[in-house]
């Protein structure tokens, strides 16, 4: 497994990198995420949900980053749970999200396609790494460039936009030029990971999308196909 700065790179590396929240599985994960380990974790913290969801609209009008919205969510609904802790309830979560809202066929397969032709897969989303692992493990995914969480912050920020290609770009090193890249995503917020791509592909079924990713010249597929 590569972290940090580590590379697997080389002049002839292929890649397939792919979101996971609306990419891989079909709706997003954090809020349901919140709720799911505060049932298990601090049943009483459930009656605080609402003053999340107040948060969320602050977010949306501009109040504060999504980092800074991520960080009071996580201490709001889940207090000082310690990473062991969420990384055992993230394995529950992962088996309850999948079972529940499923995974996007069309893209799965896409990801077995990358894997049976040599491509180097990776999951790079915003979700936590602690739950974001147990997702990627159930596709057999070993690397996974995300958010972090240390109890009491996000070092680093979001993994998010901007920061994302960052990420990106730092894991594979040096070679980041001569590494061919796929790139797929749900999300216009992932447009420095597209543009970064040799190959964008951008998931939706959403016809002013479609027609949006098309004329930034991406690739776009049905999920769901």
């Amino acid at each position: 497994m590569l972290t940090g700065g580590e590379s697997a790179t080389g002049p002839d590396m292929k890649l397939a990198i792919y979101d996971l929240d609306k990419t891989l599985v079909r709706r997003a994960t954090f809020t349901p995420f919140l709720a799911f380990a505060a049932r298990r974790l601090s049943t009483w913290r459930l009656i605080l949900l609402p003053i999340w969801v107040l948060m969320m609209i602050g977010y949306r009008i501009g109040l504060y980053d999504r980092t800074s919205l991520k960080t009071a969510g996580m201490k709001l609904m889940l207090g000082s749970a310690s990473l062991e802790q969420l990384e055992k309830v993230g394995r529950q979560f992962a088996n309850h999200h999948v079972a529940t809202a499923g995974w996007m066929p069309g893209v799965v397969a896409m990801l077995e396609q990358d894997r049976a032709r040599g491509r180097e897969v990776i999951v790079a989303t915003a979700a936590f790494e602690f739950y974001a692992r147990a997702f990627a493990e159930k596709l057999g995914v070993v690397d996974v460039i995300a958010t972090q969480w240390d109890g009491r912050s996000i070092p680093g920020g979001n993994c998010y936009g901007e920061e994302k290609r960052r990420r990106v770009e730092a894991w594979i090193g040096t070679e980041t030029e001569a590494a061919e890249m796929r790139f797929v995503s749900d999300s216009f917020a992932d447009a420095p990971m597209l543009e970064l791509a040799d190959e964008a592909i951008f998931v939706t079924t959403s016809a002013s999308k479609k027609a949006r990713a098309e004329a930034l010249g991406w690739c776009v597929i049905d999920g769901e196909a």
